[in-house]
């Protein structure tokens, strides 16, 4: 009759455990989990939390308990989604889409060993994962008007609740073969013959050219950029620049909305009249970036080209050049670059605990030109004042 009393009064402060009658292991019925919980963190075996499309990801759940605590089970989601919303003249844009889902109930053990499963004792407990990143998974992005994001969700569920759950960002970075794009070795270049000043004050001409000796780039890579300005007018040209942009494209489905982004830009001096200005092989570094087309995200496109702009003094607007470039990851086979390796931080480097992570040469990531921690998407996959579905 007591048990049957204790059991309807379950959220009673002064009910707080039951003994089995069968095995005599308490079973907790009341307080709120947070009042047990001392500590819940998700773990990466990756410190920056940054992964290749096609990568397994390891990590483990790390939670403290103070008190005991039943657990009936413990959910783990990894979710990559994007989202573009933008606003128009009669009313605002919206669609999103889901790239990645992977599911699992992870198995409830404490780091003592326990006869009755789920029942976590004082201390320590762990809940290792694992999960494959699809080969052709987009690269995390963050723009003006969209985002491609994402996250590792893990719930524990007690009977009767109330249920905990934990979010942890990580950024994944989508795979782009030079070698597979038809045209990326191919040289690009593009030249224009524009008039210089205002409609009522013409000043003359000014002809430009710009070429590449390619048109497939990687992140980190340095063009050189050719280009040649000849003033043709008698006005003087204030200033001349090579810039990267990004040109982002999203979509729903009523429409779609445009934006670009200027990434680098390189300047030169002004030209004189009647002169020219030649660049001979200027150097324009890529910054870290996803790649081009986005490909596994159909509502968000990202395409990259390099424009010359030359500025003519006083009135008159710029004379602007394009030319298209590809950025991937893997190189192209006669241009690959210099590889360097950089260890993982050790477990005994880190603030955190990395039971299931052995400290071995198999902990070694090779990467391309640029530490560990420069290998981050243009924007963080996560900003702070992020919700967090």
């Amino acid at each position: 009759m007591e048990e049957d009393t204790c059991k309807g009064n379950i959220n009673d402060d002064t009910c707080i455990k039951e003994m089995h009658e069968e095995d005599d292991v308490p079973i907790l019925l009341a307080r709120s989990m947070m009042d047990r919980l001392d500590k819940f963190q998700i773990i990466f075996n990756n410190p920056t939390a940054t992964y290749y499309a096609g990568d397994t990801v390891y990590g483990y759940g790390w939670v403290v308990v103070k008190e005991l605590m039943y657990v009936q089970s413990v959910c783990l989601e990894a979710i990559g989604e994007a989202k573009v919303e933008w606003m128009t003249s009669s009313d605002i844009q919206a669609s999103d889409e889901e790239v990645f889902n992977y599911t699992t109930v992870l198995p409830i053990k404490g780091e003592k060993k326990i006869e009755d499963e789920g029942l976590l004792h004082p201390g320590s407990h762990y809940f290792p994962f694992e999960f494959s990143l699809p080969s052709k998974l987009p690269s995390s992005f963050k723009g003006k008007h969209g985002r491609l994001r994402y996250f590792v969700r893990m719930t524990i569920y007690s009977p009767g609740g109330p249920h905990h759950e934990r979010t942890s960002k990580f950024a994944v970075i989508g795979s782009l073969d030079l070698n597979a794009e038809p045209d990326a070795a191919l040289p690009v270049e593009n030249d224009t013959f524009e008039t210089v000043g205002s409609w009522c004050c013409i000043s003359g001409t000014v002809t430009a050219s710009v070429k590449l000796d390619r048109k497939g780039y990687t992140i980190k890579e340095a063009i050189p950029v050719w280009a040649q300005i000849k003033n043709l007018s008698t006005r003087r040209l204030a200033s001349t620049q090579v810039s990267l942009i990004q040109n982002i494209t999203y979509y729903s489905y009523r429409g779609r909305f445009s934006e670009c982004t200027v990434l680098v830009t390189i300047h030169k001096g002004s030209v004189a009249p009647r002169s020219k200005q030649t660049w001979n092989r200027e150097l324009l570094s890529i910054p870290t970036v996803p790649s081009s087309h986005l490909r596994g995200c159909k509502i968000i496109d990202v395409q990259y080209s390099l424009e010359l702009c030359i500025k003519p003094s006083g009135l008159g607007r710029k004379v602007k050049l394009p030319v298209d470039i590809i950025i991937g990851t893997v190189p192209l086979k006669d241009h690959a670059p210099h590889v360097t390796c950089h260890p993982l931080i050790s477990p005994e480097d880190s603030l955190n605990p990395f039971p299931f992570f052995s400290d071995s040469s198999s902990d070694q990531v090779f990467l391309t030109d640029f530490s560990f921690q420069q290998m981050l998407p243009t924007a963080p996959p996560w900003e702070e004042d992020d919700d967090i579905p």
